[in-house]
């Protein structure tokens, strides 16, 4: 390692522990699914913002969207945003927590859109179950969309935490 980076991390200090959180929960939210739907008797279907598995996406004739792809590097974008804003002082730590719970918020208001327009096209509901020739087809929002959302709020209340904890590291 170089000097430089050497001192970097010897003398880093974390000035919002809710942000760092926050960061890893859009890390987590990305490996669980954020919608899912099941037709009775086969496999389920999971969304993911950036890939769809399971049979529908056969059915749907599935191919990955310039949205979706948008959507991923927003998130990943905002991980990293956690990250350096949980160790920037003062006003540029709060506006760049506050810039990424907005965003985070705004991804998942875009998300659920998107599954609402293409529920809207196949008739069938956002989140409950509905019966389709003879089939019951189960939908639903999952744990992954729930941590996005749930992160977002967590940059936005850091605001007023920002410095509050702080945890240093020093040898």
């Amino acid at each position: 390692m170089t000097s430089l980076f050497k001192n970097y991390v010897r003398t880093l200090k974390l000035y919002n522990v809710l942000g760092l959180v926050s960061g890893c929960l859009i890390i987590t939210s990305l490996l669980f699914p954020w919608w899912r739907i099941v037709v009775e008797g086969r496999p389920g279907t999971n969304v993911y913002p950036y890939v769809i598995s399971g049979d529908a996406s056969l059915i749907l004739g599935y191919e990955r969207t310039a949205v979706m792809i948008v959507l991923t590097c927003i998130l990943v974008a905002c991980v990293a945003l956690c990250f350096v804003g949980s160790t920037l002082k003062g006003k540029k730590g709060k506006t760049m927590l506050g810039a990424v719970g907005i965003i985070l918020l705004l991804v998942a208001v875009c998300f659920i859109w998107r599954i609402s327009t293409h529920c809207e096209l196949y008739r069938v509901p956002m989140q409950g179950n509905i019966v389709v020739m003879g089939f019951t087809v189960t939908t639903g929002f999952q744990v992954g969309l729930y941590l996005a959302i749930l992160a977002g709020c967590l940059c936005i209340i850091s605001i007023a935490l920002h410095e509050k904890i702080k945890i240093s590291r020093s040898q």
